[in-house]
């Protein structure tokens, strides 16, 4: 018989990333008061929140994820997961940072060389914040039914087409922008292509939507007239724009997954104090009731569970485990999280009675952003459907 080993092997964080989470709770407590002030102030100035971006850049960590030659400070995907999912547990949803450094990430692995230069340190140094336009009003996230187009012309590329939802565009200096590249004369496709497109070009038309601003940044309808590009905004290749998603959404999946993991937090630690606290009738507070408290105790698992989870699939990302090994359990990150981010907002909603209704306490704007998770940046239907056909190895109808 082989001897079982008896040495202690916590599933923890090494060293370096527990610093940095430490680090990270540390500053994010210090905005923790002003949590409002920082969702309002990117909405209503156009920018991130000028102190806390400042500490935040200051310690490098919007280059968490690329390399050292572009400015970046290689804390890889678990590193910029536990520095949001700490902002997360302050009620700081910090939506924009997600999107640039997936973006960033994808660029650094499919260049060119080009838009690795122009924007990888900008990136890295809190410089510029980008964007993101790929889903349409007719077909969602299915990419493959893509109708916006992208046509090479001379030196530059000219898209057209219509795009629906994008966050942040009156914030983001450049937005990736899939579309598919024009047909051959027998009407064959000829791929994708993904450029970074100015949102302030001429031809390309900004419109908020009624959203009320989930996730702490404005919501936009991005309509592409002949908008001209020039050649060097290309990502990628051309007619290969679905290489650029794929490391795309692997970064994304994760770090949203730290979102819900932090707002999940968030939930469970205020109604905990509030159940500790509200005394409805009796002596005893309402966390005495089991209709109360079982329900924090069960969310309270599935956290501390599914927090292993993503951190476990960061962890293997940053070591290279085979991509279709972990594009599966990206998606199931988000997946797991964003329905416990949600059944968190939710209870919370119950234990705070109605304060929670009070536009001023944020307990909506929380619920409401993480009701969102389920539905996007990918719907958990299309988790769901990667990790039946992907993983499970299930049929799919065509």
């Amino acid at each position: 018989m082989t001897a079982v080993s008896t040495q202690i092997e916590p599933f923890g964080l090494a060293p370096g990333h527990a610093q940095l989470q430490a680090d990270a709770r540390a500053v994010a407590a210090e905005f923790a008061p002003r949590a409002r002030e920082v969702r309002q102030h990117l909405l209503d100035h156009s920018e991130m929140h000028p102190e806390l971006w400042a500490a935040f850049c200051d310690r490098g960590w919007p280059g968490l994820i690329l390399p050292a030659e572009y400015g970046g400070t290689e804390g890889g995907l678990l590193g910029m997961t536990v520095v949001l999912e700490a902002f997360a547990e302050q009620n700081m949803v910090l939506w924009m940072p997600v999107l640039s450094a997936a973006i960033a990430y994808a660029i650094s692995q499919v260049g060119p060389g080009p838009a690795k230069e122009a924007w990888l340190g900008r990136i890295a140094s809190g410089d510029s914040l980008f964007g993101m336009a790929t889903t349409e009003p007719q077909v969602g996230h299915n990419l493959f039914r893509s109708a916006t187009e992208v046509r090479r012309d001379g030196d530059h590329f000219v898209v057209n087409g219509l795009k629906r939802i994008a966050s942040g565009l009156d914030v983001a200096e450049r937005v990736l922008v899939f579309g598919r590249s024009p047909k051959t004369a027998e009407g064959e496709s000829t791929g994708y292509t993904t450029v970074l497109l100015d949102p302030h070009a001429a031809g390309a038309t900004m419109t908020e939507l009624p959203m009320r601003q989930r996730e702490g940044v404005k919501q936009f309808q991005l309509e592409l007239n002949d908008v001209r590009v020039p050649a060097d905004a290309l990502v990628g290749a051309a007619g290969q724009g679905l290489l650029v998603m794929w490391p795309f959404t692997h970064v994304e999946r994760i770090l949203t997954a730290a979102l819900c993991i932090g707002s999940a937090s968030y939930g469970i630690t205020k109604s905990v104090e509030r159940a500790k606290e509200r005394v409805l009738s009796g002596k005893l507070a309402i966390g005495a009731e089991q209709a109360i408290s079982h329900p924090l105790a069960g969310l309270h698992s599935r956290l501390e569970a599914t927090r292993l989870f993503v951190y476990r699939a960061a962890a293997r990302f940053d070591g290279g485990v085979d991509g279709s090994v972990v594009a599966g359990e990206c998606n199931m990150a988000k997946l797991l999280t964003a329905d416990l981010a949600y059944d968190a907002a939710d209870h919370a909603m119950q234990v705070m009675g109605a304060e929670a209704w009070d536009e001023r306490n944020g307990w909506l704007d929380a619920f409401l952003d993480a009701r969102l998770a389920r539905s996007g940046p990918v719907s958990n239907e299309f988790a769901l459907n990667y990790v039946a056909l992907h993983v499970l190895g299930l049929p799919a109808h065509k």
